[in-house]
């Protein structure tokens, strides 16, 4: 009888130990660049600088980013997944980083999320 006691005892500690709790998570809204993807784009074109690596040269490609949105509204984290190289990947990045975005907002809360993207890349200099 004790020794049963005992088991039972122990299994429901052993349970109870191991057993999660399911919580909801609400998203209220993910992040993103104020105005979406294609306004990111057009803010890296109306602000990027062209190296002097491109000049002369016409370069067709994307880039792929990964970063993450803070709930202060910074990225942090950015990781170019694919790069198109001659300072592009660079200037890219700066202007990224002084960009703004808009937090993601779960339960009410503003929390990080990772975002990725492609950045098309048209150079016809």
């Amino acid at each position: 009888m004790l020794k049963s006691l005992l088991f039972y005892f122990i299994f429901i500690i052993t349970y109870s130990a191991y057993s999660q709790v399911n919580q909801v998570v609400k998203v209220n809204q993910e992040a993103q660049f104020p105005g979406g993807d294609q306004a990111l784009v057009s803010y890296i074109y109306n602000n990027i600088k062209w190296p002097d690596a491109t000049k002369g040269k016409t370069i067709i490609d994307e880039m792929n980013i990964s970063l993450d949105v803070l709930p202060d509204s910074s990225a942090v984290n950015i990781v170019v997944l694919k790069k198109v190289g001659m300072g592009i990947d660079e200037i890219v990045v700066d202007l990224i980083k002084k960009a703004k975005f808009i937090p993601s907002i779960q339960n009410n809360t503003a929390v990080k999320m990772n975002l990725m993207f492609i950045v098309p890349i048209q150079v016809r200099n």
